[in-house]
């Protein structure tokens, strides 16, 4: 016991020390609550010691910050903080498991398993208003249980929302697991990179170091997974590619883009059947969106049938109005498409997507109206109620599933056509 602190005056017990954080300033302890006896993690920053710096303060300030905000069964509880004489503490639940670091060799269905509980956790961070990008993934930061639970520590670096960072927060991150884009901006496909560079460094049985001088002077991010691993399955390569992509265009835009790509590339085993540690979990998440996007479309293709007939009964069939109602379509669905896939990229620009959807439809038909009169203005909404059935028909295709194509095809298409003959029967 010799050597640590004496925090009883603060009702904790110190029992161990855990490890010292690279800023030299901040000390990690396992504690008892004197009284409860429950095991606590107290994370120390001391003045005192020597090479602590503000800027370890501030990841104290942060972390706290952030965990404050934060319920979820794999991100270890914010419990207390206190103020010492000589320095702050942050306490925190314990979790009985060890560094991910540390851990033994993994096989690729655990790895994958690892994935998508992570990805499960920066889904959670990534719907908090605003999000939350952790910014430090990497094994040291990620414990895991013998049964392969794992928990996601160290929120010292994690930042609320994807706004450019101050020139004092440029560097905050592991070299080696930090994202291009991080140094300026950090964005939710920042993390995706360090988690799959981290899924790089467990399957290869490498530390980030090794990995590293694989790499080029020219592309220094860019990791060469098929010289790295050889062996490993062509899809999955493909998709850790995505994941580690330089170019934040071409990554995984979020968590759940990429959970959801993982789940739909383990859902088809050799004889296109489901694999069945996955089969219940997709069951369960697509029927909801399954039947909600049939009872969607039905009621479009209605709406869509019968804006047609209006349209063709009232309306010249010229050139000109055939014209307006292509524009109109194209008009309409890159704005519908754009509106999507902003959506789907960023919870901040939910706003956006909302104008996107919105109000450009309503200025279509408003100018049309004004400019050729009413007839062309139905038509635009004819067309509009069409481009709607066509691009979520084509989104919902996205949806992962357990059916396959054909009989997914079949439901929507069965949809479309129920929809029309309702619309008919009415007219």
């Amino acid at each position: 016991m010799s050597g640590h602190p004496d925090f009883a005056s603060y009702g904790y017990q110190i029992l161990a020390e855990l490890g010292r954080n690279r800023e030299g300033g901040r000390i990690t302890w396992q504690a008892q609550k004197i009284g409860t006896q429950k095991t606590v993690v107290i994370k120390q920053f001391c003045f005192a010691i020597a090479g602590s710096s503000w800027s370890g303060y501030k990841a104290y300030e942060q972390e706290i910050a952030v965990l404050q905000k934060l319920r979820h069964p794999n991100i270890p509880q914010y419990l207390d903080s206190i103020e010492t004489k000589d320095g702050f503490c942050l306490v925190q639940e314990y979790i009985s498991a060890e560094s991910l670091n540390n851990f033994r060799s993994l096989t690729v269905l655990e790895v994958k398993q690892i994935a998508r509980k992570i990805l499960d956790i920066l889904i959670y961070l990534q719907q908090q208003n605003p999000p939350v990008v952790h910014r430090d993934i990497k094994p040291e930061n990620i414990l895991i249980t013998a049964s392969l639970d794992v928990y996601l520590i160290d929120f010292g670096f994690a930042s609320f929302g994807t706004r450019e960072v101050s020139g004092s927060s440029v560097f905050k991150g592991t070299p080696g697991f930090i994202a291009p884009e991080q140094m300026s901006r950090p964005t939710l496909a920042s993390d995706n990179y360090s988690l799959g560079v981290t899924l790089v460094c467990l399957l290869s049985d490498r530390n980030i170091s090794e990995i590293r001088t694989l790499t080029t002077e020219d592309e220094p991010y860019q990791l060469p997974l098929k010289t790295i691993l050889p062996n490993l399955e062509a899809p999955f390569i493909s998709w850790l590619a995505k994941m580690t992509e330089t170019k934040v265009s071409k990554r995984f835009p979020n968590a759940l883009a990429a959970k959801n790509s993982l789940i739909e590339l383990d859902s088809v085993t050799e004889g296109g059947r489901i694999a069945p540690a996955i089969s219940s979990q997709l069951a369960a998440s697509t029927r909801p969106k399954i039947w909600s996007g049939t009872a969607i479309i039905f009621a479009l293709s209605a709406i869509a049938s019968g804006g047609v007939d209006i349209a063709y009964s009232r309306t010249e069939l010229s050139s000109i109005n055939i014209a307006i109602a292509l524009l109109a379509s194209l008009a309409v669905g890159t704005a519908q498409s754009g509106a999507v896939a902003i959506a789907s990229w960023d919870r901040e620009a939910q706003l956006q997507a909302t104008v996107l959807n919105t109000i450009i439809p309503i200025i279509l038909v408003s100018a049309s109206s004004l400019i050729w009169g009413f007839g062309e203005a139905i038509d635009i909404c004819a067309t509009i109620a069409i481009t709607q059935v066509i691009l979520f028909s084509y989104y919902w295709w996205q949806i992962p599933s357990q059916k396959s194509n054909i009989v997914k095809a079949s439901v929507w298409f069965g949809a479309i056509a129920s929809g029309i003959a309702l619309s008919i029967k009415i007219i």
